[in-house]
C-alpha cells in the first residue's frame, strides 16, 4: 500500500484527501482517519508536502461538516418525521431528539467544538446541530477549530510518530478503542435509565 500510495502524483494525493476528509464527514464508517495517518506517514518519508496534507483534510472535513449542518438546517425535520415512523423510531422516541436539540441550541459550543474528537458521533452532531437551529457562525467557528485541531494531531502524529506504519497506527487505535468503549457504556446507561423510566410510568 505505502509502495503505491508513495508513487502517486502528489496532486492526485492531495485530491483524494480532499475527498477523503469530505466523504467521512457524510458517510461515518468511513476511516478517513486512517488515510490521514497513512499520508501524513508517507509526508514525514518526504514523499508529501505535510502542510498541503493538513490543509487538505482540513478543507475537506469543514466542507463535509457544513454540507450537514445545512441538510440539518433545511430538511431535518422532514428526516426526523421519517425517522419517527421507522423502526428505529420505537427505540429512539422523538421527544429525545427534541430534548437533545434543545440542549444543542442552548450549549451546543462545547459539543461542536468537541465533535471531532468523538469518532462515530460526528456526522449526527452536525445534523442535529442544524436540526436544532444553531447559530451558523457559531457552529462555522466552534466546528472549524474542531477540525483544525483533530487533524494537526493526526498529522503530527503520523509525520513524526515513528520509522513503521505499525508505530504510527498504534496509538490511533487504542485511542478508538478508549472512545468506543466510552461510547457503549454510555449507551448502556442511557437505555437502561429509558428501560427503568418506562417501567415506572
Amino acid at each position: 500500500m505505502f509502495e503505491w500510495f508513495s508513487a502517486r502524483e502528489p496532486l492526485v494525493v492531495y485530491a483524494f484527501l480532499l475527498f477523503n476528509a469530505f466523504f467521512e464527514s457524510i458517510f461515518p464508517p468511513y476511516p478517513s482517519d486512517a488515510f490521514v495517518l497513512v499520508f501524513a506517514f508517507l509526508a514525514g518519508q518526504g514523499f508529501f508536502n505535510p502542510y498541503i496534507v493538513y490543509a487538505c483534510t482540513v478543507l475537506g472535513s469543514i466542507v463535509g461538516i457544513m454540507i450537514l449542518y445545512w441538510i440539518g438546517r433545511r430538511v431535518g425535520d422532514s428526516v426526523v418525521q421519517i425517522f419517527s415512523k421507522s423502526f428505529f423510531g420505537r427505540i429512539i422516541p422523538v421527544r429525545l431528539i427534541e430534548k437533545a436539540k434543545r440542549k444543542l441550541a442552548t450549549r451546543g459550543d462545547v459539543i461542536i467544538l468537541l465533535n471531532r474528537f468523538l469518532p462515530g458521533m460526528r456526522a449526527p452532531l452536525c445534523f442535529a446541530a442544524g436540526l436544532a437551529r444553531s447559530n451558523t457562525k457559531k457552529f462555522f467557528i466552534y466546528g472549524s477549530m474542531s477540525v483544525l485541531m483533530w487533524n494537526l494531531f493526526l498529522v503530527v502524529a503520523g509525520f513524526s510518530v515513528g520509522a513503521t506504519w505499525r508505530e504510527a497506527s498504534y496509538f490511533l487505535r487504542n485511542y478508538n478503542i478508549i472512545i468506543a468503549s466510552m461510547f457503549i457504556v454510555f449507551l448502556t446507561i442511557f437505555i437502561m435509565m429509558y428501560v427503568r423510566k418506562k417501567s415506572n410510568t
